[in-house]
């Protein structure tokens, strides 16, 4: 009801508007700090993601609409709303909720892929919606089958997920195959993969935030929700995710590198980052505990960072009209304010401290390698995948970057549209966010060898990362006329 009313006083009273939709998305926090309403330990670092991703999503889509069409309630209200959705479907504690939420946030996914373009759009929507969609609904389905064998449909799928995993519900090969394989396909893994691309690329780019940041984790905690409610083959869950992860994970970054659109390079990133999780979920068996965190951050890590770098990518989109690397070059003359955000963004994208990315691989790649000092080559590929991340993500941030910064042109390509404070404040809050949250995940912990060494790097990190912003603020002021060789003009 608040974020109907919210949206509908959106172009009169945008103010309120906002103060109400950032309260809704952190209502949650209400009832579960006061315990009255309960979350697992699965639950809640989603739940964190969510609140941050969605009031910087909303707040951003806001101005970015309101650019393009003036008048925004009607279209603000499928993004609100879609967000609204995603917030509940990772409180959820029955099959029949998560059910009924993933089935209602995969149309309106439909809907947010034509809500620019409409009609020209079409073809990738119903791509989408037959392709990623129907497949997430096979595993779904085969859960409640799985489940109503059991306890009957009735009863099935009204229990909670922590009364499920009690009765420890078997499942051979072809049922452990058909349960996940629609997990998969929502994370783009090869061989179903190429809806991504284009659903990415074509879509309004806060959308594209949406989708990578926020609809991507939707896979990620049903996957974690499956395996700790059904016994599943654990030979077969861990090959298949770990051969389509690393295929993907090679496929996505080197695709990703050699793009000159801004928003297929992303693109083609996420997909490389959703191997990375596959084969970390992967590699749960072998240890719940420590691969079900590092699972877990990962997902913030990931969530954080795209949502924050496809806004940005709208933002390129509205003071350029273009997403052309090489068409690209002096964003830094005219959005100064948003340059250190997407800084920071690239930083944790590659795993720079004090950024949550820095804490995400480095734990990765330390607890991979100690399963092989195991005598367990399992681990190996994801070594690999994490390696290919950090070599090529450092080769298309160093592209990305130069979009602001490559040569500076007097003229831009077109007169630059003054972007909204709350465009630049949803940016600049979830690049906050990669910097702080370390804090919070550090206080829930990995491993004590690791987190030890993490805190050390974390504060060195946060001290050179204050220091060179207060210098370059300084030497920014400095002077302010225009010099030539030393000459004023």
């Amino acid at each position: 009801m608040l974020i109907v009313y919210s949206n509908s006083i959106i172009d009169k009273n945008p103010r309120r508007s906002r103060i109400i939709r950032s309260a809704v998305y952190l209502s949650p926090w209400i009832p579960i700090l006061l315990g009255l309403f309960a979350i697992d330990s699965l639950q809640i670092i989603f739940i964190i993601l969510c609140s941050i991703a969605c009031i910087a999503i909303s707040l951003y889509t806001e101005g970015y609409f309101r650019i393009l069409f003036g008048k925004i309630s009607s279209i603000q209200v499928i993004v609100d709303s879609t967000l609204l959705i995603l917030l509940i479907f990772f409180t959820v504690n029955t099959l029949i909720e998560l059910i009924v939420l993933w089935i209602s946030i995969e149309v309106l996914g439909f809907l947010l892929i034509l809500i620019e373009k409409g009609i020209g759009n079409w073809s990738i929507a119903s791509k989408y919606l037959v392709l990623c969609a129907t497949t997430g609904d096979i595993s779904l389905f085969t859960w409640i089958a799985l489940v109503s064998i059991h306890f009957g449909v009735e009863k099935g799928i009204f229990m909670g997920f922590q009364e499920i995993s009690m009765y420890n519900i078997m499942a051979n090969e072809l049922i452990t195959f058909l349960l996940i394989i629609g997990f998969t396909t929502k994370l783009a893994q090869i061989p179903l993969h190429f809806w991504l691309i284009d659903t990415y690329a074509e879509s309004p780019s806060p959308i594209t935030a949406l989708f990578s940041g926020l609809m991507s984790k939707m896979a990620v905690y049903g996957l974690l929700r499956l395996y700790y409610t059904v016994n599943l083959n654990s030979t077969i869950f861990t090959l298949i995710l770990i051969i389509q992860g690393v295929v993907t994970a090679v496929y996505g970054f080197l695709m990703a590198s050699a793009q000159v659109d801004v928003k297929k390079m992303l693109a083609y990133s996420s997909m490389g980052h959703y191997g990375i999780m596959s084969m970390t979920i992967g590699l749960i068996p072998l240890n719940p505990s420590i691969f079900t965190k590092l699972t877990i951050l990962y997902a913030l890590y990931h969530g954080l960072v795209k949502s924050q770098l496809f806004l940005n990518t709208a933002s390129i989109e509205l003071l350029a009209n273009t997403r052309n690397i090489y068409r690209l070059g002096y964003l830094v003359q005219v959005a100064r304010d948003i340059y250190n955000p997407v800084l920071i963004g690239f930083l944790s994208l590659i795993g720079a401290p004090p950024t949550l990315g820095f804490y995400t691989k480095f734990a990765l790649v330390v607890l991979a390698f100690s399963l092989i000092g195991t005598g367990s080559l399992v681990s190996l590929p994801i070594i690999v995948g994490v390696g290919f991340a950090s070599v090529f993500s450092i080769v298309y941030a160093v592209k990305y970057i130069s979009v602001y910064t490559s040569s500076y042109r007097s003229n831009p390509v077109r007169p630059v549209i003054p972007l909204e404070e709350a465009q630049v404040f949803s940016e600049s809050l979830l690049a906050i966010a990669s910097i702080l949250l370390p804090i919070l995940m550090l206080l829930i912990g990995i491993d004590k060898i690791v987190d030890s060494i993490v805190l050390l790097v974390y504060l060195m990190g946060l001290v050179i990362l204050a220091t060179t912003f207060m210098y370059n603020r300084a030497l920014s002021h400095r002077e302010t006329e225009i010099w030539f060789s030393g000459v004023e003009a």
